[in-house]
């Protein structure tokens, strides 16, 4: 990856530079809730600087999440990231007198309407917030009226004070603990295909259920995105593991690609995210 190649990924990696810097003298630097993407160019630029870090969004399989970057008396907690006690990070941390300053804020409807992902975002950038001190929101009811929203700790107040409309139904705002709601799990579909080649035009076919010609039309279209990328090679190798977003059809995550079978097609284990 080239961290030159555009003014966004220069000003996102100028950052994690200065919060580098911050980390070499003993302090822990934090970044503002990234998107997937920024995430992903986050890491491939601090595993080739060497420098321990934590992502945190402040519960699992969080979108949106935190980059916390570590001085050298704390590097043993970047050696959880992705083992299963990774999200005991905000006990871990403050072990060392930190905090990873993420408040959950529950955000509760009279049921007068039913609101969406959609209304609730909009309800709070509305307020003039930046994106980046919001985290994930979370639907908790198929009826929609409440929501779990994970937020910078500095504006969780002004949250509380000040959200109290969502589209046009009054709503009320608590701040609770992560123990006291029961988040979704992410859904997903489980793909089990063969494919002729590791190539991404091969893997689009398989996971959108497309000719290979389409799916071939559809990367040269710059309809495909590769680990966040977008992506115009069809023969580009896709290596495991490796999310796949397809225009229209949706997000992917490549699980394996294995040996090949004896009729000599690679076995692809994925899933879509629903």
């Amino acid at each position: 990856m080239n961290f030159t190649e555009n003014p966004e990924i220069r000003a996102l990696a100028a950052r994690l530079d200065d919060l580098t810097l911050r980390a070499a003298k003993g302090e822990v630097g934090v970044t503002p809730f990234l998107t997937p993407r920024e995430l992903h160019i986050a890491r491939e630029y601090l595993k080739r600087q060497g420098t321990p870090y934590v992502a945190f969004g402040g519960y699992p399989s969080a979108e949106r999440q935190r980059i916390y970057l570590l001085p050298d008396y704390m590097e043993e907690l970047s050696e959880s990231e992705g083992k299963d006690g990774i999200f005991d990070f905000e006990n871990k941390i403050s072990e060392y007198g930190y905090s990873t300053d993420i408040t959950l804020l529950k955000i509760s409807g009279s049921g007068y309407r039913r609101l969406t992902h959609r209304d609730f975002l909009g309800s709070v950038l509305g307020l003039g917030v930046e994106r980046s001190v919001v985290g994930d929101i979370v639907l908790l009811d198929t009826e929609g009226k409440e929501a779990a929203l994970f937020c910078d700790g500095a504006i969780a107040e002004f949250f509380l004070g000040e959200l109290t409309l969502v589209a046009n139904d009054k709503v009320k705002v608590a701040k609770v603990g992560t123990e006291s709601l029961e988040l979704p799990q992410k859904r997903t579909e489980q793909i089990h295909d063969t494919v002729a080649a590791p190539r991404l035009d091969a893997i689009v076919a398989a996971l959108c259920h497309l000719s290979r010609d389409k799916a071939r039309g559809a990367v040269t279209s710059g309809l495909v995105e590769l680990d966040f990328e977008t992506e115009e090679r069809p023969d580009r190798t896709v290596t495991a593991p490796a999310l796949v977003s397809v225009r229209g059809f949706g997000r992917y995550r490549v699980l394996s690609l294995s040996d090949k079978t004896r009729k000599g097609r690679y076995r692809l284990e994925a899933e879509k995210f629903i």
